[in-house]
């Protein structure tokens, strides 16, 4: 039944690439927080650099799917390219419109991309909301200079994987050595909101949307810092429906 699941998994990753993207389903509901650009005081917003915005598109899910089949929808915080990190334990984070008792599974994908690396089972969360994951803590590991694909799953019906409610997106990272050799934020960075410029300008993806989500469990300033996030997922085409702060 894995592979069963990983075959559907192949295929929805190629009808996704050839597909429309998720912005389209999604649109820009009144009720999302990833505000317009007019509507942002002026404070200082983090600008996104994409290190290589021109490659295959890697957001996958998204769509409203999930409401069809009376599951959660579900939502990579990622760009529609591979996104990078400099640390060996990364963040990865979805938002879930709502909590679900159906199973849910982690999994990820070398650039080989022949078996899974990983295939862990998670609880499910009890809220709506924003969440991340350390799959660092499944005894998983990110080699540098290599590319992985990673999805959240709800199992909707374990005997038709087809009905699967999935998300994910695509992380490669960055050496220490590299990324202090081009003046980018080393892990030692102190999370804070100049670290979060930092990242974002440096094409550091996955480590300013992680800095933002800890900076707003931790109640400082968090009025701007959600601003600061909700101009993040807008420059990369994210848009959350309804309230969801972590």
């Amino acid at each position: 039944m894995p592979y069963v699941r990983i075959f559907f998994l192949i295929i929805l990753t190629i009808t996704w690439l050839t597909g429309e993207p998720a912005s389209r389903f999604l649109g820009s509901p009144p009720g999302s927080i990833a505000a317009e650009p007019s509507a942002l005081p002026k404070w200082r917003m983090p600008e996104y650099k994409p290190r290589k915005a021109d490659t295959p598109r890697a957001r996958l899910g998204g769509h409203i799917r999930g409401v069809e089949s009376g599951g959660p929808v579900l939502i990579a915080l990622v760009p529609d390219h591979i996104a990078f990190t400099v640390k060996t334990d990364p963040t990865l984070c979805w938002y879930q419109s709502l909590h679900t008792s159906r199973p849910m599974v982690l999994t990820v994908v070398d650039s080989r991309g022949i078996r899974p690396i990983l295939e862990q089972s998670l609880p499910s969360p009890g809220r709506p909301g924003i969440h991340c994951l350390r799959p660092r803590e499944y005894g998983v590991e990110f080699r540098a200079e290599e590319s992985y694909r990673w999805y959240v799953t709800v199992v909707m019906d374990p005997t038709r994987p087809s009905l699967d409610v999935v998300a994910g997106g695509m992380i490669e990272r960055i050496s220490l050595d590299e990324a202090c050799a081009l003046g980018m934020p080393c892990p030692s960075s102190a999370c804070d909101t100049d670290g979060i410029y930092r990242y974002a300008e440096s094409g550091l993806w996955y480590d300013a949307i992680a800095c933002l989500v800890d900076l707003m469990e931790q109640d400082s300033d968090k009025d701007r810092v959600r601003l600061m996030l909700d101009h993040l997922l807008h420059q990369s085409g994210v848009h959350l429906p309804g309230e969801s702060s972590p």
